[in-house]
């Protein structure tokens, strides 16, 4: 049995060892790129509430609460209650208005990811993409008209509680038209980069998988991610991922290497660096007070 695990692990290891350093490196960039373009989201959403932030310390916010969400158990659990606590020490910001924004920004996130099981599903589809954009159009009108059912459903999805007051100040958002503009686009973007981001890891073993094939892996991620218990969803994202690579007939050592290569740049080192934050920005004494209250 023992023979078998370590050969197994030598197998693995000898095919992680073959994958490109350069698309290694792009697939980095574009995790930190992501990082920055959140920072940016979250300052104009925070803008749309009538209160602002440096970019900067957004930014160290984003990074340390990644790190938070990858040792706290339920995904995200502990990292939004640090982003509120970083930006009410750092921005005087209260936390009840960094509350509304972070929701909010999960709410947008809503439609590029909608967007994406759109080109998931084209996958298993050999007729025109048409009916696929006539949905998508549908939908978006859709989520306009119904616009506080649409806020409801995207927080039992994500599983993000509000009180009636916070609720009113999310739903008055939606008449700040160029805010949901730009804040959509970026958050479209960031998915854009997080399939990016599996392309090139993909590529680095020499396997140039189609975009919507990458698309349908990265509404998998989400999904482990959502129903995922443990501190960063550790085992269960990564079971979930290679079976289903396996399922779509990724060959064992490669779905393992994609895995592993997918982990170590979104959990592994995003939690090195998150931790760096942490210790050499004053996170740690903004972790202890969020302790105490």
């Amino acid at each position: 049995m023992l023979e078998s695990l370590a050969t197994s692990a030598q197998q693995y290891f000898s095919v992680v060892s073959t994958a490109s350093l350069r698309y290694l490196f792009l697939a980095f960039l574009t995790y930190y790129v992501s990082v920055v373009l959140y920072g940016i989201r979250w300052k104009l959403v925070l803008k749309g509430v009538g209160r602002d932030a440096p970019l900067r310390e957004l930014v160290k916010a984003i990074l340390a609460s990644i790190f938070m969400n990858n040792v706290t158990p339920m995904s995200r659990s502990g990292g939004e209650l640090l982003r509120m606590a970083w930006v009410s020490k750092k921005a005087n910001i209260p936390t009840g208005v960094s509350a509304v924004s972070i929701i909010y920004e999960r709410i947008l996130e809503t439609i590029p990811i909608f967007a994406l099981f759109l080109v998931g599903m084209m996958y298993f589809s050999s007729g025109e993409p048409l009916p696929f954009i006539v949905l998508g159009i549908a939908g978006v009108i859709l989520i306009w008209i119904k616009w506080d059912a649409f806020v409801r459903l995207s927080l039992r999805i994500f599983r993000t509680p509000v009180t009636e007051d916070e609720m009113r100040k999310i739903t008055a958002l939606r008449s700040m038209h160029s805010l949901n503009m730009v804040a959509v686009l970026l958050s479209s973007t960031v998915w854009l980069l997080d399939v990016v981001r599996l392309k090139l890891i993909a590529l680095a073993f020499g396997l140039n998988l189609a975009w919507s094939f990458i698309a349908v892996i990265s509404i998998a991620n989400l999904l482990f991610g959502l129903v995922a218990f443990t501190p960063g969803g550790v085992g269960i994202i990564e079971g979930g991922l290679v079976g289903t690579l396996t399922y779509f007939g990724i060959p064992m050592a490669l779905a393992v290497s994609i895995t592993l290569l997918e982990r170590f740049v979104s959990y592994v080192a995003s939690s090195l660096v998150g931790l760096a934050v942490l210790l050499t920005s004053g996170g740690v004494e903004i972790w202890k007070a969020l302790r105490s209250q």
